[in-house]
Parts: C-alpha cells; sequence; structure tokens
C-alpha cells in the first residue's frame, strides 16, 4: 500500500489540532477541576485533622477534668470523713466533760449535804458533851474543891507576870469600883484575903461579890478595862472551841 505523503502530514496536522483541541477544551478543565478537587480534599483532610486535633483536646481535657473531679470528689471525701471524725471526737469529749460535770456536782451536792449532816451531829454532840461536862462538874464541886479554887486564884491574883500586873495597876485608881463574881460563896477570911492581894497591887474605891453559877467552879475579877479569871467555864468555852474548829477540819477534809 502506497502511502501518500500528503495524507500522511494531514493526518498529523490532525491530530496536532486534536491534541491542541482536547488539551484546550478537555485535558485543561479536566486537569483543573482535579487540581481544585485534589486542592478540596487536601482543605478537608486539613480540616478534618484539624477537627481531630481539637476532639483529641476536648477528649484529654475531659478526661483530665474526670481524673481531677475523681480526686477531687476522693479528696472531699477524705475530708468529709476527717470532719465527721473529729465532729464525733468533739461531741464525745463535750458530753463527757459534760457527765463528769455533773458526775462532780452531784458528788459536790452529796458532800455538802453530808457535810451539813455531819455538821449538825457533831454539833449537837459537841454541845450535849460541853453541856453534860458543865452539869457534872457543878454536881461534882464541894467545900474543899471551892478551897483549892480560891487558892489557886489568889496565888495567880498575886504571881501575875509583869506586863498583866502593870495593866492591872492601870486600871486601878481610887475611883475604881472592881467586881469579884464567884460560882460558890466566899467566906469573910476568902473575901478579906482577896481584897489585900488586890490592894497590894494598886488602889480601889470598892469591891463587890457577887455569886454567879454560870462560872462553873472558878471566880471572875472584872476591872474596867482589865479581867482576870480562873473557871472551869472557861476551860470547857475553850474546850468547845477546840471541838468546833477539829470538826470543821473534819469536815473540809471530808468535803474535799
Amino acid at each position: 500500500m502506497l502511502i501518500d505523503n500528503f495524507t500522511v502530514l494531514a493526518q498529523i496536522v490532525n491530530f496536532l489540532i486534536l491534541v491542541v483541541l482536547l488539551k484546550r477544551f478537555l485535558y485543561g478543565p479536566i486537569t483543573r477541576a482535579m487540581e481544585a478537587r485534589k486542592q478540596t480534599i487536601a482543605h478537608q483532610l486539613e480540616q478534618a485533622e484539624q477537627r481531630e486535633a481539637v476532639a483529641q483536646a476536648e477528649a484529654q481535657r475531659l478526661q483530665q477534668m474526670q481524673q481531677d473531679f475523681a480526686a477531687h470528689r476522693e479528696q472531699r471525701m477524705v475530708d468529709l470523713r476527717s470532719q465527721l471524725e473529729d465532729e464525733r471526737l468533739t461531741r464525745l469529749e463535750q458530753t463527757k466533760d459534760e457527765v463528769n460535770a455533773a458526775k462532780d456536782r452531784w458528788y459536790r451536792g452529796i458532800a455538802q449535804e453530808k457535810a451539813t449532816v455531819l455538821r449538825s451531829f457533831q454539833q449537837q454532840a459537841n454541845y450535849q458533851l460541853t453541856q453534860t461536862l458543865r452539869q457534872v462538874l457543878m454536881e461534882l464541886a464541894d467545900a474543899s474543891l471551892e478551897q483549892q479554887i480560891t487558892h489557886q486564884f489568889l496565888t495567880r491574883l498575886t504571881q501575875l507576870p509583869e506586863g498583866e500586873r502593870t495593866r492591872l495597876q492601870t486600871a486601878l485608881n481610887d475611883g475604881t469600883s472592881v467586881q469579884l463574881s464567884s460560882s460558890f460563896p466566899l467566906s469573910a477570911a476568902t473575901q478579906q484575903d482577896i481584897t489585900e492581894a488586890l490592894r497590894g497591887i494598886g488602889s480601889f474605891s470598892n469591891l463587890d461579890y457577887e455569886l454567879n453559877p454560870a462560872l462553873i467552879c472558878g471566880l471572875e475579877l472584872n476591872v474596867p478595862g482589865y479581867c482576870l479569871a480562873w473557871n472551869l467555864a472557861k476551860y470547857i468555852e475553850t474546850l468547845e472551841q477546840n471541838l468546833a474548829h477539829v470538826l470543821d477540819q473534819h469536815i473540809e477534809q471530808q468535803a474535799g
């Protein structure tokens, strides 16, 4: 078969024109569309990656929040349990203190009541003892005992310590009225002895004698500003005071 050069050239030209036309009207738009599609897909992929990164960050944030919340909740539970335990111990201690205070008040009330009853009983016993002692001494008093008491009184009067003698001398003067009380009648001789012993110390206007059974076996010399006594009533009063003092100490110890 013979090849026609013109025909071949025409075919080549037609092919080139076809290629140009295809490139101009087909391949170009297709290429541009594909490029645009590629860019669109790349942009979408980039946006998807960004959204995925944001989603991962949000997921991590939510996970961290959950962990923080769980840790915070656990810490809150620990703090709450500790607070409740502290409050329980505080309430328990307060209740214990209130119970101890009530118990102490009850014991003090019982002790005070006991002390009151004991004081009343012992005071009554003390009174009965001293009263009985007074009665017994009054019943035992006789002439020999009265003589001994008078002798002791005169001895004490004539042998006063220097300070006591000076006080008595100061109290005595020419206008002084002296009174001598006794629980028993004094004989004239005894009254004379006492008067002379007193004048040996100082001067006075007169000496009055009187009976006073309450002295209980004794005598009492009264000068304005001075008193000299020797009688068992004083000893009984001292005994009563000592018993009362011992009683108060005993009651204080019982109450303590």
